[in-house]
């Protein structure tokens, strides 16, 4: 199976693309998750993915590898992804990410930025972000109140794609592969029609 799918790169990433493109919507809400490709006590002697790899920080501390970035639609399907070396921000992501598209966009307090925002407004996509406790109180709708509540249910996606289709792995022994391996987890996601996170989209009365 490892062998068929690294054969079929370029298939697995067309056949993600056109799942996508499909999920647009009005509603999306973004994150990112770390993709290590080694412990970190290795990381002096991993050398197949040092190309790609790099050092980077999480929540959950220091890690080596990549970054996954996406953004998921209220039926838990992903709308729009992007991979980063590990050092990267997401902020430096989002317009990238979600090029081309018009939406709502609800991110945590990492995506905090006058000047993405106003970039973003010019696209069509409103970013909706709770304010630092050091920023001026930004008085939100009860309906973007409620969306951006939800965001954690991107967290369950992440959880889902790692744990039920084995998104991160070790056993990477070339780029070719690593990114086979991705794609695969990812199609195979898009493909089930079970356990996805949903929301209730709850209509603006503005």
């Amino acid at each position: 199976m490892i062998h068929l799918i690294n054969m079929h790169q370029l298939a697995l990433h067309a056949l993600h693309v056109a799942l996508m493109k499909d999920q647009r919507s009005q509603y999306l809400w973004v994150d990112s998750t770390t993709l290590p490709v080694c412990k970190n006590q290795r990381i002096q002697h991993h050398k197949s993915l040092a190309r790609i790899a790099s050092r980077g920080k999480s929540s959950m501390g220091w890690f080596y590898g990549c970054k996954l970035h996406i953004g998921m639609n209220q039926l838990g399907e992903i709308a729009c992804s992007a991979l980063s070396n590990g050092h990267v921000a997401d902020i430096k992501m989002v317009e990238h990410l979600v090029e081309g598209l018009e939406a709502k966009l609800y991110a945590d307090r990492g995506y905090i930025s006058q000047d993405l925002k106003s970039r973003l407004k010019s696209q069509g996509i409103d970013l909706i972000t709770y304010h630092r406790k050091n920023m001026q109180s930004v008085q939100l709708c009860v309906s973007d109140e409620y969306h951006l509540k939800q965001r954690n249910k991107i967290e369950t996606l992440f959880s889902l794609l790692k744990g039920q289709y084995n998104l991160v792995t070790s056993k990477a022994r070339s780029i070719h592969g690593f990114l086979s391996g991705i794609y695969a987890s990812l199609c195979a996601y898009q493909l089930t029609q079970r356990n996805k996170p949903k929301i209730q989209i709850m209509e603006s009365l503005a």
